[in-house]
């Protein structure tokens, strides 16, 4: 008997893996049990409740810790008992309140007057216009090339080479080097700009 026709002896776990624990899920309907009495035991007339354990479990399990403690705590604020998509959203909607409720508040909460509103537009003005003015650079081509692989570690695609290597030949790389203000670097870069002018010259012949 070869292993594809031979009997398995994996036994498949009674509760998903991926879950929450058994014991949190049957602890959480006793809860609403106390909480809602004869409503909740309703809910599951006719149906497997182990199922519907398993269900909960499952889906719950995607929730974070904080999420399931903030709905378990929050339940008084559901009149009926809530279904699995209800009781989902309530973790969500009261962990998102608690979050809000402890973010840190500002000391002073007094409004500026209007000198030091001023003030403080002209000094953004002031940057953006910086920006603004701010000619694009290619300096990122000249380290890409010099570095050889991404930033992940992987192999440069050829395009991505090509790009680099279009903006060191242009004017903007041409700056670059005008600008850089250390020796070394600048002697690299013009090695850089060197080679791939050389390159491009070497396409156009071929």
């Amino acid at each position: 008997m070869n292993q594809m026709t031979e009997p398995s002896t994996f036994k498949r776990p009674d509760w998903p893996l991926d879950a929450l624990p058994q014991h949190w899920v049957e602890a959480l309907f006793s809860k609403m049990a106390a909480f809602y009495g004869s409503r909740f035991a309703s809910m599951w007339n006719g149906v497997n409740v182990s199922e519907v354990q398993r269900a909960w479990a499952i889906e719950l399990g995607k929730l974070s810790r904080d999420q399931l403690k903030a709905g378990s705590d929050n339940l008084t604020a559901l009149p009926k008992p809530p279904t699995l998509p209800e009781f989902v959203a309530l973790c969500r909607q009261a962990r998102s309140e608690q979050a809000a409720s402890t973010m840190p508040r500002l000391a002073d909460e007094r409004p500026a007057d209007r000198a030091t509103v001023e003030a403080n537009l002209g000094a953004i003005r002031r940057v953006q216009e910086r920006v603004m003015r701010r000619e694009p650079t290619a300096e990122w081509a000249f380290k890409l090339l010099m570095r050889g692989k991404s930033a992940s570690g992987a192999a440069l695609p050829a395009e991505v080479v090509r790009c680099a290597r279009d903006a060191v030949v242009s004017s903007a790389g041409f700056k670059v080097i005008g600008a850089c203000q250390q020796p070394e670097l600048r002697r690299e870069y013009e090695t850089i700009r060197a080679a791939a002018l050389g390159e491009l010259t070497n396409e156009a012949a071929a």
